[in-house]
C-alpha cells in the first residue's frame, strides 16, 4: 500500500515532464525546419509568410511590400498555403467588379426632425 502511495506522485511526475519534454522538441524541430517562401502562424494570432532567417529572428512579410522582423521563437505553426485565412492571395488586389462591394440599405423613409420641433412625434403618455 505504501508503495503504491509513492510510486503514484512519481509516476504522475514523470508523465508530466515527458509530456513537456515532446513539445519542446516539437518546438525545435519546427524552429530547425523554417524556411523562406512559408506561410506561418505567429504566437499572436498573424500570418504572415517567412522572407528571411536570421539567428535568432525571423523577417516576415505581413502584407505585399511590409516587411517585419519577429523573434524566431514567435512563430507558433507553419501553415498549409489552402488554410483559410493564411494565404496572402489577393492581398492589395481590388476587386474590379463592382456588385462585389457590400450594398449599403436604403435608407428607410423621411427624417425624423428631433424632439421638441414641430411635426416631432409626440411621446404617448404613461398608462397605469
Amino acid at each position: 500500500m505504501e508503495l503504491i502511495l509513492f510510486a503514484l506522485p512519481v509516476l504522475l511526475l514523470f508523465l508530466m515532464f515527458n509530456s513537456q519534454r515532446k513539445r519542446q522538441r516539437a518546438v525545435e524541430q519546427l524552429q530547425a525546419s523554417l524556411q523562406p517562401g512559408q506561410q506561418v502562424l505567429t504566437t499572436s494570432g498573424m500570418f504572415a509568410r517567412v522572407v528571411r532567417l536570421e539567428d535568432a529572428a525571423a523577417v516576415l512579410e505581413i502584407a505585399p511590400g511590409v516587411q517585419v522582423r519577429w523573434d524566431r521563437r514567435a512563430i507558433g505553426s507553419v501553415v498549409s498555403d489552402g488554410a483559410p485565412g493564411g494565404a496572402l492571395e489577393g492581398a492589395g488586389t481590388a476587386s474590379a467588379d463592382p456588385s462585389a462591394a457590400p450594398s449599403v440599405p436604403p435608407t428607410a423613409g423621411p427624417a425624423v426632425p428631433p424632439p421638441g420641433q414641430p411635426g416631432a412625434p409626440s411621446r404617448p403618455a404613461d398608462e397605469n
